[in-house]
């Protein structure tokens, strides 16, 4: 996560002062971010008691991971170098798959029949819809964009998907999609008035001086 951060930090500024006009619309984009994180703070805060239930867990997790796999103590850079040279034996590669599709039937397993993933699957439901709303309500759609409530039973069918573990993450990937949708929507918006309205500035600066 750190290596990743870093990278994708890295990337960002080489991008926002590459030109003035994306650094502008990237700045805008932070500020609106920082309002609308603003504006959603006392509804976050109703949600602090199970966000630290659930990041407890993860913490609990990654440790028995870190006593499993010590290996996640590497530097990243070390990591995706261990990782590229076990991957390049063929032999290994099968291994890699048998082992990805053995853990996903366990995750699914875990939150299919247990009380603690029942309970995180609905919880994250419940959130999600709320949050959806609470995204509807601060960064409403624009008028060619069908506003369509992510966590309606017929967009995520919790109870009826066999596949757990897409579902949760499908969850989360469509409302960061959409949280960002928003946003570029409504900072270029924004950016479109704020042209228009210097253009007319100029325009009638430009009047009354004739």
């Amino acid at each position: 996560l750190d290596y990743a951060y870093s990278t994708s930090a890295g990337v960002y500024q080489k991008v926002k002062g590459c030109n003035g006009i994306i650094n502008y619309a990237l700045g805008s984009a932070e500020g609106a971010a920082a309002l609308a994180m603003t504006a959603v703070a006392p509804v976050a805060n109703k949600f602090q008691g199970p966000i630290q239930y659930v990041d407890s867990t993860l913490c609990n997790g990654i440790d028995a991971l870190q006593e499993k796999m010590p290996i996640v103590k590497e530097p990243p850079q070390q990591i995706i170098e261990n990782a590229k040279n076990y991957v390049s034996n063929s032999a290994a590669v099968g291994r890699v798959q048998s082992m990805t599709n053995v853990g996903w039937e366990k995750a699914n397993e875990v939150l299919s029949t247990t009380t603690v993933g029942n309970m995180t699957l609905t919880g994250l439901d419940t959130t999600s819809s709320i949050a959806d709303r609470y995204i509807d309500y601060y960064l409403p759609a624009s008028e060619d964009e069908e506003n369509v409530h992510h966590g309606s039973v017929s967009a995520h069918p919790s109870s009826d998907c066999e596949d757990k573990v897409l579902h949760a993450a499908h969850t989360v990937g469509a409302l960061s999609a959409k949280v960002s949708r928003r946003l570029y929507n409504t900072i270029s918006r924004r950016a479109s008035r704020t042209t228009s309205e210097s253009s007319d500035a100029s325009s009638h600066h430009t009047s009354d001086e004739e």
